[in-house]
């Protein structure tokens, strides 16, 4: 596969290797508590006034519904904003780097360079580990967390051996544009070097111990 989206600024000779984007599914925490935030106003709207001891004429209908829709305005733009978030993420994995695309009313991309990971981990929840979905977290060298996550991908595993398997390639691959042999002589120089400060630090040990 080596199809590139829109957002996507790769070389020439830069290959996609896969493209992803988080389960919508995962807004549906966010939109059971706005279904039952509305039912419950509902309820109070329906049945409320005859439970109570304030008089129903205290409440008219309209005004009880208009509060009721005002206050259920806030959940349903919970709701769409959860699904515009993650709607607009993507995940692009090439022979090179590693790219997250996201932002609903700005567009952010992070890369992460293959040849910069130093680890990969793979992390599921309980509910991840029963419907197969989990979080990859990538790590350069030399960082204290996490540079750059793959959140909530259907199936990871595969997603991540291939990554793991492009990392391999990318360390064990010499460039010879980049990579300059020692001839004989510079050999020899350095080799010398090293002698002469070998000794000198040899010396300057013995001047130490004789005081």
């Amino acid at each position: 596969m080596d199809s590139r989206p829109d957002w996507l600024s790769t070389d020439a000779d830069e290959t996609v290797v896969w493209q992803g984007a988080p389960r919508v599914r995962r807004i549906l925490p966010t939109a059971a508590a706005a279904t039952l935030w509305i039912a419950l106003l509902v309820l109070a709207v329906t049945v409320g006034p005859r439970v109570t001891s304030l008089p129903v004429r205290a409440f008219p209908g309209v005004v009880l519904a208009g509060a009721a829709l005002l206050l259920a305005v806030p959940a349903v733009a919970a709701v769409a904003w959860a699904y515009l978030r993650t709607t607009n993420v993507e995940y692009v994995l090439t022979d090179r780097n590693c790219y997250r695309k996201s932002g609903v009313l700005s567009t952010r991309v992070s890369r992460i360079g293959l040849s910069t990971v130093e680890r990969t981990s793979l992390s599921k929840d309980v509910w991840g580990k029963q419907f197969d979905y989990g979080t990859i977290s990538i790590s350069t060298a030399g960082s204290d967390g996490v540079d750059l996550r793959f959140t909530d991908l259907d199936d990871p595993e595969p997603v991540r051996a291939e990554m793991r398997r492009l990392i391999g390639t990318r360390r064990s691959r010499v460039d010879p544009e980049t990579t300059t042999p020692l001839d004989e002589s510079t050999a020899d120089a350095l080799l010398a070097d090293f002698r002469a400060l070998r000794e000198s630090a040899a010396r300057v040990e013995r001047g130490v111990s004789d005081r």
